[in-house]
């Protein structure tokens, strides 16, 4: 009765401690590219940041290498939408207190050998600032907004596998 227990536990630990989620990959997909998303709103540089977050997202991620478009086994394409700022919470004075930034992505993945899209989804983010009459708060929810998108993003593409 021992032994079987002994050997059970044996079992259960080589088991948890071999399998690792790092590191794989949808078949022969290992590498990824995302050339800079295009940008239909009127916010200035919000596609360059958005995409750069991205990169520094699949870096830290480790399961996707980040290489160029050419080399690349699939390719993450992007279009911001749409960015608005509405409000979000008001005083009894009907001064706004709070306000909702929001954007919307369009992101698709492509396979670069079969050039068949592997997906297609449009992806929203979004994040509420306190008004403060600067643009400083601001800063920190379209920072909030992108890296939820790039958490979405990841979990999407590597979690999946």
């Amino acid at each position: 009765m021992k032994f079987s227990k002994l050997i059970l536990l044996l079992t259960l630990l080589i088991c948890c401690g071999c399998y690792s989620f790092r590191g794989q990959s949808a078949g022969a997909i290992k590498s990824i590219a995302v050339p800079t998303f295009e940008n239909e709103s009127p916010e200035f540089g919000i596609a360059e940041r958005v995409t750069e977050e991205l990169i520094r997202g699949f870096q830290r991620d480790g399961t996707l290498r980040i290489t160029n478009t050419d080399q690349a086994d699939a390719v993450l394409h992007g279009r911001i939408l749409r960015v608005e700022d509405m409000p979000y919470t008001a005083r009894a004075d009907q001064q706004v207190e709070e306000y909702r930034f929001s954007m919307t992505c369009e992101i698709e993945l492509t396979d670069s050998r079969t050039q068949q899209v592997l997906w297609t989804q449009t992806y929203p983010a979004w994040a509420i600032y306190p008004y403060a009459g600067s643009l400083e708060n601001r800063d920190v929810a379209i920072q909030e907004a992108v890296s939820k998108l790039q958490q979405d993003l990841l979990n999407r593409i590597v979690g999946s596998w």
